[in-house]
């Protein structure tokens, strides 16, 4: 169920503020009581004298072991901790947004708001969806401007026509989160608020689509230069499908294109794999959390999952205000419009698009740098490492604009050339693997019937179905 607020909240319940596992920290230092001559070993970086305090080079994702190595030999030490002036935006009903807090957000928004440091404006991201209201009152702060280039298509695939019209109201909230007008003293906030918006429709109405149009809809993206695809959709994970000549080849266009392309992991409630297009390997497959940084009952785990984002839980309010943890952002549902509380991995997958636009804008361009510094700076919520209910951990953007090391490995499995082995079956990418998080699938393997018939998968990589 849907919670809406109207824009009149009377009373608003303090909000329980969230504790960051991992507060920012300088990488690679250490800060040690002491001047540099008791340290004639190490590298030191920087002496501060009125507080007889050296800030000591070390390995990074070393800080916390370097720290307690220097306490056991009686010097006060710790990691240098960063503080900053964490600009709060002024949205009346920003307090509610927990979801941007659990991510770093306003360490963040000191750093980048998602406005290119090159270009000055704002990086732009496509959203493959149902489409934008035009009724919204506080709006998104950069829609693209379709008189500005020669387009390609239609940016309403579903109708084919110019007008992305939202009927339902699920990609209008997709967009908010991304880049919903902030610090207007009104409604709520965006991520990425200083990026520049591409709706494209490719879900009708009832929030469903064809491959077909979604397909068109990517080649739609990529011929007008976005940076960002966010696809906040998917088939049942249960179908287990990995593949599909349709939409793969305009996923690798994509990935030809250096466009980072994020996509839910599914609501199924699966454990063993993620929905397609999450599964396919040049994506970056988002999982969702709740309030309490646990992963969801309902979102996909196992083959295929990248990482975790807030995506809520609209049956919990485990901070006490009064209100459904779900993600909150304005929206239209049968011409209501207001500001409702979701829950999804839908919710999840705008989160990483806003992270990865912020990298952008912050020079980071590189489509394998940008997973790099995504999944190597979480925060880890289960095993240590990668594990299949959380994938690399929850997304933290500061720590990635920071390049400040996490749990995560970092290993994509869709961008590595160098010939990782992901799913232990002895054949990488560059082995001819056409699916590397499948052991079940490499050159040579024979083409399954399994229990009941086919499986649906080609298991030899040999492009054909065979059984």
């Amino acid at each position: 169920m849907n919670y809406y607020l109207s824009s009149l909240l009377a009373l608003l319940s303090l909000f329980a503020q969230l504790a960051f596992a991992e507060p920012p920290f300088r990488a690679g230092e250490v800060v040690v009581s002491g001047s540099p001559s008791d340290f004639p070993h190490e590298t030191v970086l920087k002496y501060l004298p009125n507080a007889n305090l050296t800030v000591l080079e070390t390995q990074k994702g070393a800080e916390k072991s370097a720290a307690s190595f220097w306490r056991g030999k009686g010097k006060r030490a710790g990691r240098n901790f960063i503080a900053s002036t964490q600009f709060t935006p002024n949205d009346e009903h920003y307090p509610l947004q927990w979801h941007f807090k659990a991510v770093q957000a306003e360490a963040a928004w000191d750093i980048t708001s998602g406005v290119d440091i090159d270009t000055a404006q704002g990086v732009l991201v496509a959203v493959l969806d149902t489409g934008l209201s035009s009724q919204l009152n506080d709006d998104i702060g950069c829609i693209f401007d379709w008189d500005s280039v020669n387009t390609i298509g239609n940016i309403d695939i579903v109708n084919d026509d110019n007008d992305p019209e939202d009927g339902n109201g699920h990609g209008s909230h997709v967009a908010g989160t991304i880049a919903q007008t902030t610090d207007n003293g009104y409604g709520v906030a965006g991520l990425a608020y200083g990026t520049c918006i591409m709706p494209v429709k490719v879900l009708g109405d009832s929030g469903s689509g064809s491959f077909a149009d979604i397909a068109d809809g990517i080649q739609f993206a990529i011929e007008n230069k976005a940076k960002v695809i966010n696809m906040s959709l998917g088939i049942n994970a249960r179908f287990a499908i990995t593949n599909d000549p349709i939409m793969d080849p305009a996923l690798d266009a994509a990935f030809a294109a250096g466009i980072t392309v994020v996509v839910a992991s599914g609501n199924d409630g699966h454990r063993k794999n993620v929905s397609y297009p999450a599964i396919y390997p040049t994506t970056i497959a988002v999982g969702a959390t709740d309030f309490r940084d646990s992963v969801t009952r309902y979102s996909n785990k196992g083959t295929g999952l990248d990482m975790v984002a807030p995506g809520g839980d609209n049956g919990r309010d485990d901070n006490n205000d009064g209100y459904a943890d779900g993600v909150l952002q304005e929206t239209v549902i049968s011409d209501s419009r207001g500001y409702y509380f979701f829950d999804g991995t839908s919710m999840a997958s705008p989160h990483v698009a806003a992270a990865a636009a912020m990298l952008i804008a912050h020079g980071i361009t590189d489509r394998n740098e940008i997973y790099q510094r995504l999944t190597t700076t979480t925060l880890d919520l289960g095993d240590s490492g990668y594990d299949k209910n959380s994938g690399h951990g929850l997304l933290q953007i500061h720590n990635a604009l920071e390049n400040i090391t996490g749990s995560g490995s970092g290993t994509d499995p869709g961008s590595d050339p160098t010939g990782t082995d992901n799913d232990g079956d002895g054949f990488t990418l560059e082995d001819g693997d056409c699916d590397d998080n499948n052991a079940n699938v490499y050159p040579g393997h024979n083409d399954s019937r399994g229990r009941w018939g086919r499986d649906g998968v080609d298991n030899d990589c040999d492009g054909t179905i065979d059984g």
